[in-house]
């Protein structure tokens, strides 16, 4: 059987997509589908090429009706190819759904598996693991040397606060694999990072 659809719902920089590949198992096809018209000229091309693997959709409230029901078909189909369905959304679809704006049937299939995705505020214990998981990232897609983080830098990132959520932490994360030049990356390094982002982004004293 194919993985059923799930659906991620959280506020906007939650992190929805980082969520979703750790639903992605690592060597097969991960597809971003950010072209919504291919859900309507080409649903088969889409899950052909992302046989096996997951197909993304950052925010499934940027669907017109066509395109709604063309994702839907893509859903029916899935199985065959042995895709995951993975849609973000930081939208109330059910509100939508109410306005005549959002098709019953795909929110029906998608409310079956929808988990919320906290802000990053409501989990500041996970955000160690989650430098970690961003920094592999990196490490595999970037090409960029592997450096590890030390005690001390991956405290301070979590003491800080998050107003940008997870789109925030990424792009201090990226910033400090791409600028830091010792082996480790350090409490000096994230300091250093920090002060480039606004005053917002200092740890809480």
């Amino acid at each position: 059987d194919a993985p059923s659809p799930v659906l991620l719902i959280g506020p906007v920089g939650c992190g929805a997509e980082l969520c979703a590949r750790f639903l992605h198992n690592t060597n097969t096809p991960w597809l971003e589908l950010v072209e919504y018209s291919q859900l309507v000229t080409a649903p088969l091309d889409v899950l052909a090429s992302a046989n096996d693997g997951v197909v993304y959709l950052p925010e499934i409230a940027e669907l017109n009706k066509t395109e709604q029901k063309g994702l839907l078909l893509l859903i029916t189909k899935a199985e065959k190819y042995n895709v995951r369905v993975i849609c973000g959304t930081s939208h109330n679809l059910q509100k939508l759904q109410a306005e005549g704006l959002f098709d019953h049937n795909l929110l029906q299939i998608l409310s079956a598996v929808s988990l919320r995705v906290p802000a990053l505020e409501e989990h500041k214990e996970d955000i160690p693991d989650l430098v970690v998981t961003i920094a592999n990232l990196q490490f595999e897609l970037a090409n960029v040397p592997y450096r590890e983080f030390d005690i001390a830098a991956l405290n301070a990132l979590r003491n800080a606060n998050w107003p940008g959520d997870i789109a925030q932490l990424d792009a201090v994360v990226r910033n400090l694999i791409q600028t830091s030049l010792g082996d480790k990356i350090t409490l000096d390094d994230v300091n250093r990072v920090m002060h480039q982002f606004d005053g917002g982004l200092q740890p809480e004293t």
